[in-house]
């Protein structure tokens, strides 16, 4: 939407190029993301497969992030947050999306996966009165009526096609 002007002052000339490759990088890996979910939610029964990946996640971030851990150890209130925060913002929803995956094909989840913009973009309009511009709009019902044709679709069987006449 950023590269078509849409609720940004981004002109051509205003972007910065490895900006665009780390964005197309992004997609890639969220492709790779879905895939390499889909795999492991065949393979690995229950939840095993996203515990595995919690903790490997763990193993790179906390390092990052431990010097934030020394205020929440001084204030343990703050235990509490943290703990729904990783509960609603990481365990809930790759748990849906792994359930999702194992009854869903690929393509049909990744189109799924578009109404996040979508339902942000509700979510900030409805709880933190953030506006959102008619070109927004737009592009959000646009998104939610493609998930809904993808969607749709997929139960129905393609027509064969009609014999030609030998």
């Amino acid at each position: 939407m950023a590269l078509l002007g849409v609720e940004s002052a981004v002109t051509a000339a205003s972007l910065d190029p490895l900006g665009v490759v780390f964005g197309l990088l992004a997609g890639a890996f969220w492709a790779l993301y879905i895939l390499a979910s889909a795999e492991t939610g065949k393979q690995v029964p229950g939840l095993g497969g996203l515990s595995a990946a919690m903790i490997i996640a763990a193993v790179v971030v906390v390092p990052i992030g431990a010097s934030g851990a020394v205020r929440v150890v001084e204030e343990p209130g703050l235990l509490l947050f943290a703990l729904a925060a990783a509960l609603l913002s990481s365990v809930l929803p790759y748990s849906l999306e792994i359930a999702a995956l194992r009854r869903l094909p690929s393509d049909v989840f990744s189109v799924l996966l578009s109404l996040e913009p979508a339902i942000a973009t509700v979510v900030g309009w409805v709880l933190l009165g953030q506006g959102a511009g008619v070109l927004s709009i737009a592009a959000v019902i646009l998104v939610v009526l493609a998930s809904m044709g993808v969607t749709l679709g997929q139960g129905r069987p393609r027509a064969d096609p009609e014999p030609s006449a030998a």
